[in-house]
């Protein structure tokens, strides 16, 4: 004879399993797009960059505001994006130190809902992507410890002169040219094989580049992140306005579920 007891701790527990099953499966068919500047991290890397390249320059205030501004025309989408790091980059003149210190900074800088929500990237580090114009030497030593794979970390890379001084950057990499998210997005939605489906591809990003992902059609969803920034005219072209990572995992799960 099964008592009502009995029933009741099956119940239970097939619950829990039911759950746990959820969970495992809540990522399936679904890649992860993430910016790095102003969203896994709280700044903008060449802004922070500029403070310590400038660090003991008498105009140091006049040439930080100046990388600043070409920062945030570029990220509202009034210049385009390679146009404004060629510039940039010029008024830094930066060298290998510079990119060591600006890293060990960054690495003290996780936007707090990422910092909280570790366990999320090593459970599901097959679907999350950091895609970003930023740069490779300062983006890997930050989100490898949360468990993202290197193969699924894009960025620019530095070149540098015999003296370490950061000579360009590779011209062949395609987030050095304007879209250049753009076509790295289309090889991360290519399926594998030809009997794989493609993922639904959600892009969260504070900024006008994460937002032409979707416009271009390589990504569904575009979540604009705002825990650091909020860019107002980019609000009416999000599907959701994300004041936190969690925020974003809730969005995500809505669209798992339906």
């Amino acid at each position: 004879m099964i008592l009502l007891q009995d029933v009741t701790i099956i119940s239970e527990n097939l619950l829990v399993l039911m759950c746990k099953l959820n969970w495992m499966n809540f990522m399936n068919g679904i890649n992860l797009i993430i910016d790095f500047d102003s969203t896994f991290v709280k700044v903008e890397t060449l802004d922070l960059l500029a403070e310590i390249c400038f660090n003991n320059y008498a105009n140091k205030s006049q040439k930080i505001k100046n990388i600043s501004n070409i920062t945030n025309q570029a990220m509202n989408g009034e210049i385009p994006f390679d146009k404004a790091l060629v510039q940039r980059l010029k008024i830094l003149r930066a060298n290998k130190d510079h990119i060591v210190k600006a890293a060990e900074i960054i690495k003290k800088n996780i936007s707090k809902s990422f910092l909280n929500n570790k366990k999320f990237f090593e459970k599901y580090s097959d679907n999350c992507f950091i895609v970003s114009g930023g740069f490779k030497e300062i983006i890997l030593p930050t989100v490898m410890p949360y468990g993202f794979k290197k193969e699924n970390v894009f960025g620019n890379t530095f070149i540098y002169n015999n003296n370490d001084q950061i000579k360009t950057i590779d011209r062949d990499n395609p987030l050095s040219k304007d879209h250049g998210k753009i076509k790295i997005m289309q090889e991360i939605n290519k399926p594998k094989s030809i009997t794989q489906k493609r993922k639904i591809s959600i892009i969260l990003g504070d900024g006008y580049t994460d937002y032409e992902i979707k416009k271009f059609n390589e990504a569904k969803y575009f979540i604009q992140f705002t825990e650091n920034i909020n860019r107002t005219n980019l609000n009416n072209k999000a599907d959701k306005i994300a004041h936190s990572f969690d925020e974003a995992i809730d969005f995500i799960n809505k669209i798992w579920k339906r």
